[in-house]
């Protein structure tokens, strides 16, 4: 009766399991380790999507069209400013002494012309101030690329993790049910136990239940790469193409002066340093004259119900010098905001050149250190799969207890779990070193 219900039981648990393994689409089934599909989705396209759909990327991108029309704003300053106005007026009045009405209509058209010929290097500040404003702008976009590039990385990286998971999980499960049907043998001649065949059952239902997880673990993490890719849906799957391993040639101190010279935030604070400069020296120039030409030209005439009108030709041309005496000190707290602005954006700048620092040697002590866990846990996994091996064969010959190749198999499989989140961690740190830098 015990042994009826115990196959019972592992054979639930194997329809559970195969039921829940084909529920999903075929798209949705993980691709064995080393097994490369024509039509799978490779990082590089990954990164190619996400650069083209990603709405973080898209705002910035909107943010530069937006700093390149206030340029063109700023430039309005060097042509003349024309409009064309057409007026007309008609009244009645009477007089105190007449009790008599007289109408009067007015009419005017008339072109104003008006430029500003020389304001002292006023519209030459405020231009360029817009054109390191652009180049800031421009600097924000990448970093938000560098960021939805990083992003994909790591979820690109994080999928493939989980599925060679998946894989660990599913050689485990296959270990395990040799393992019942050895013991099941084993137990029906009498040479072992029934706690022997009770206890690989059991395992082998824990197996199951964490290979259940690790399946899910995978859809998430094709949800989350979608996600950072800026896609609703996707139909192709990520290479299972393993997680690569390669030293970094580079030093430490290369790799700051690297980031140094090329990280957007510290190009895009230069640029905004160098806008908040000129607008110094524009409102300093606020207590410079200013030159400026008024032209006009038209035609009008008033009548007192006489008939059509006789509209007479009317301009006038005229060159104007305004000298600022006194603004109520607008002028001189406008220098004091830029001042006070231009050494908050230097403040800012030291302040990134520092977390900068930190990012690199940060990233790169992280990838130094997976480096050495990776050495570490290949050798673990190594060890631990002859161990299995050899608990394997000491069972099979009726040495070994199933206490000793159960512990073999969870060793392996932490062993080898282990030496893939090592792998997943080196290519996260190697992603975030390159980003650090300012490269992709």
């Amino acid at each position: 009766m015990l042994r009826l219900k115990a196959g019972v039981c592992l054979g639930i648990a194997l329809i559970l399991f195969l039921w829940l393994s084909g529920s999903g689409t075929a798209a949705e089934v993980p691709v064995a380790t080393g097994e490369v599909k024509s039509d799978g989705l490779r990082l590089e396209e990954a990164i190619r999507i996400a650069l083209k759909y990603h709405p973080k990327i898209k705002g910035a991108e909107e943010e530069v069209g937006a700093q390149r029309a206030v340029v063109g704003q700023s430039l309005s300053a060097y042509y003349p400013e024309i409009n064309f106005n057409n007026f007309y007026r008609t009244s009645l009045s009477a007089t105190s002494t007449s009790t008599s009405q007289k109408a009067f209509d007015f009419v005017s058209s008339r072109t104003d012309v008006n430029m500003t010929l020389y304001d002292f290097g006023k519209r030459e500040g405020t231009v360029q101030s817009a054109r390191d404003s652009l180049d800031a702008t421009r600097y924000a976009l990448k970093t938000s690329v560098d960021d939805v590039v990083l992003a994909v990385k790591e979820a690109y990286y994080r999928y493939l993790a989980v599925e060679a998971l998946v894989k660990v999980e599913e050689d485990t499960v296959k270990d395990r049910e040799l393992l019942v049907r050895q013991a099941k043998g084993f137990y029906e001649v009498g040479t072992r136990p029934k706690i022997d065949l009770t206890r690989a059952e059991s395992n082998l239902f824990n197996a199951l239940a964490n290979l259940i997880t690790a399946k899910n673990g995978v859809k998430i993490a094709w949800a989350t790469l979608k996600n950072t890719m800026g896609v609703k849906d996707l139909s192709k799957r990520p290479v299972s193409e393993g997680l690569s391993f390669k030293r970094l040639p580079i030093r430490l101190a290369e790799a700051k002066e690297i980031a140094f010279a090329s990280r957007p935030e510290l190009k895009d604070l230069d640029a905004q340093r160098k806008s908040e400069d000129q607008k110094i020296a524009t409102a300093r120039r606020g207590h410079l004259p200013d030159i400026l030409f008024n032209a006009n030209y038209g035609r009008r005439n008033t009548s007192r119900g006489n008939g059509p009108l006789p509209l007479v030709v009317n301009y006038t041309v005229q060159i104007s010098l305004n000298i600022p005496i006194f603004d109520g000190f607008r002028t001189t707290n406008e220098v004091q905001e830029a001042l006070h602005s231009y050494n908050s954006v230097k403040a800012q700048e030291e302040e990134q050149k520092q977390l900068v620092a930190l990012e690199v040697e940060s990233s790169y002590l992280d990838v130094t250190a997976a480096e050495e866990r990776i050495k570490a846990t290949e050798s673990a996994a190594k060890a631990a799969k002859e161990n299995l091996d050899l608990a394997n064969g000491r069972y099979q010959v009726g040495v070994g207890s199933i206490i000793e190749i159960t512990e073999a198999q969870v060793l392996n499989t932490v062993a080898q779990a282990n030496h893939i989140r090592s792998l997943l961690d080196f290519k996260i740190a190697e992603a975030q070193l390159i980003k650090a830098m300012g490269s992709r």
